[in-house]
Parts: structure tokens; sequence; C-alpha cells
């Protein structure tokens, strides 16, 4: 079953991490503002349609937004607001940004005292 509370948090989570308004979200989407705020609530179970639309606009696999039940997401979802925004940025990276940015993130190790 889907937690709504819990997949609203995450999509609510999800849509900060863009900087985003639930205005700026329901006119990319088509739907009313009314509506992001209810599925951000639990108050509502958006449609499929609308699921997909807020995945691709977040940059975000439909197994996170959905629920916790996979490994994968109980990971991510105890690393807390600044590492998903970390995670979304990363899919929004182009493969020579990535290796830019991994040497760097190996420097930083390496020079960590």
């Amino acid at each position: 079953m889907i937690d709504t509370k819990e997949m609203g948090r995450r999509l609510q989570n999800l849509r900060r991490a863009t900087n985003l308004t639930q205005e700026e979200v329901a006119e990319l989407l088509e739907i009313s503002s009314n509506y992001v705020s209810n599925i951000e609530t639990g108050r509502d179970l958006c449609s499929t349609e609308v699921l997909v639309g807020m995945a691709n606009l977040y940059h975000a696999s439909m197994d996170y937004i959905l629920g916790e039940s996979l490994r994968y997401n109980a990971d991510r979802e105890s690393n807390g607001p600044e590492k998903t925004a970390l995670m979304h940025e990363f899919g929004r990276l182009s493969n020579e940004e990535c290796a830019h940015l991994i040497k760097y993130i190996q420097f930083l190790r390496e020079s960590k005292p």
C-alpha cells in the first residue's frame, strides 16, 4: 500500500530542492496549485500522468517517490535534504561534469586532516 503522506513529503522535498513553488509546478504540469498542495500533504493520490510529470520535473525515480519498501529508498531517505538536493543535481550533470566532480570529491577526501 502506498503511504500518501510519506509520498507527499518526498514530493515536497524534491520540489523544494528544485526551488519551485507549488504554483510553478502546477503551471508546468497544467494542474491546480491546490491539487499540488493536496498531493504534498497526502490528502490526494495523484494520477499516473501527474506522478510521471513530477518525476521528470524533479529528475527523480518513480520508486523513490512511491515508497520506502526498497532498501535503496530507505537509504536515500535517511540522507536528509542536503544529500537529496545533491542527488537531484547529480541527475542534471553531463558525463564530463560528473568526471570533474568525482576528481574534486577525491581531492577533498585525500586532503582531509
